[in-house]
């Protein structure tokens, strides 16, 4: 019933990578991409910390469950739009056509990942007798709006994936430049935070998901390297 050492730290990690967002945007402000570019980073951590912050308030201060989706999800959906705005941009500026292996992971890796997803959901890994029935069977039993959850969780990994893919093609784009080692450190936290996300999308939908998860240290992980790819960014 208390906001434990872990979550706190994850919590207060991605509100520390909004700022050092911002801090990069005035830096950088007047330019012509990259203080925009910064500027929806750090606008969109900051809905996802509004979103944590939400989830725990109705988690820990008024004792409810939430449902889902629900209110913090406005927080966490939000932040998506911001994150792919600050890669496309960043993207398009240096590079304003993608080649045919960089267009194939934009589109297979978040159509693969989402019928992987919608794969292991729906159909169970041992099934009774050897038959592979569905679990779609389960969710018309349900009450707890599971066909709400299955929606959204899917829907949650077809963008949470698109982000990622920008994030290897963006990594491609400026490796071997002056900004190759931060973008190698920003695409290693994207790769944590995406880990964690699909991990808490899968479990949400079959109530399995526990706050004493471990899956709070890889996204705290992710918040550090994200902080530290951008402290990098900020020497340059």
């Amino acid at each position: 019933s208390q906001l434990d050492f872990f979550e706190a730290t994850r919590m207060l990690g991605f509100a520390a990578v909004a700022i050092f967002a911002f801090v990069i945007a005035r830096r950088y402000r007047g330019s012509q991409v990259f203080g925009k570019a910064y500027l929806a980073l750090g606008i969109g951590y900051s809905f996802y910390f509004v979103g944590d912050l939400l989830w725990y308030v109705f988690e820990i201060g008024y004792q409810v469950a939430n449902p889902y989706p629900y209110y913090p999800d406005i927080g966490y959906f939000g932040t998506f739009p911001f994150l792919i705005y600050h890669l496309r941009s960043n993207i398009h500026y240096f590079k304003r056509k993608l080649d045919k292996h960089q267009k194939f992971i934009l589109v297979s890796l978040p159509v693969g990942t989402t019928l992987l997803f919608l794969f292991v959901s729906v159909v169970p890994l041992e099934a009774p007798g050897g038959l592979a029935t569905l679990r779609i069977g389960e969710y018309m039993t349900y009450e707890s709006g599971a066909y709400n959850e299955l929606l959204m969780g899917t829907v949650y990994v077809a963008i949470v994936t698109v982000v990622l893919a920008l994030a290897i093609i963006g990594f491609q784009v400026f490796r071997g430049g002056i900004l190759g080692p931060a973008w190698g450190l920003l695409l290693v936290g994207f790769v944590l935070e995406t880990f964690a996300d699909l991990h808490y999308y899968y479990y949400e939908i079959f109530g399995d998901y526990a706050r004493t998860s471990l899956i709070h240290g890889i996204w705290m992980a992710s918040a550090m390297i994200l902080c530290y790819a951008l402290y990098k960014h900020k020497e340059l």
